[in-house]
């Protein structure tokens, strides 16, 4: 399995390689940014459905809008659900073609780093219970950011997210975010506008 993985990861590197062009995934030469999480986290108060503002291009959400995170008290561990809808565009109508959700689950690997976690899906431990999703910052009620990036030989893959309480609506300070952001390395104009209009309910 990993080592299928692996050669997906590999496949995709040398594309983006050969064409930088290339938006299935944020593909970078060198060692990831030092992009750590907050200093605290109430766990509590980040529970709740996040819906996607904006992101980073990213295979496993290819073509998906109306895209939400839905983070649930499973006691020592977050429960976490992440949906999606494929949709098409026919005559100035949309048509859903798939709706898709995936079901996990988040810890916290070093309680000095509340805000630092390790999210698996599918029973597949994606991080080695090293962190892999950091909440750069969040005020809990209207805006999250959140980084993750898989490091490998020579260059890294990136994943990032702006998320919201209110689907489509843009953080008031979306702009020292994103300037916080690319302070810590991050190259912020890969982030695409998420579609949250006429959703399923």
């Amino acid at each position: 399995m990993y080592l299928i993985e692996s050669i997906i990861v590999v496949a995709i590197a040398l594309l983006a390689l050969v064409d930088q062009s290339y938006s299935a995934v944020v593909f970078k030469l060198g060692q990831c940014p030092n992009v750590p999480g907050q200093a605290t986290l109430d766990k509590a108060q980040y529970l709740g459905t996040w819906y996607e503002y904006k992101r980073f291009p990213a295979i496993f959400e290819a073509g998906l809008d109306c895209t939400t995170a839905t983070y649930g008290d499973a006691g020592d561990k977050i429960s976490v659900t992440n949906s999606g809808t494929l949709r098409l565009n026919f005559f100035g109508r949309r048509i859903v073609l798939n709706e898709n959700s995936i079901d996990g689950f988040a810890s916290i690997p070093d309680p000095s780093k509340p805000a630092e976690l390790s999210v698996s899906f599918g029973g597949v431990d994606m991080g080695g219970n090293s962190p892999n999703y950091f909440i750069q910052d969040t005020d809990y009620i209207n805006y999250s950011v959140v980084f993750s990036c898989a490091q490998f030989p020579g260059f890294n893959i990136q994943f990032a997210w702006i998320l919201t309480r209110a689907p489509g609506v843009a953080p008031s300070n979306l702009a020292t975010l994103e300037s916080n952001l690319s302070a810590a390395g991050v190259d912020v104009s890969k982030f695409r506008i998420i579609d949250q209009t006429d959703c399923p309910v």
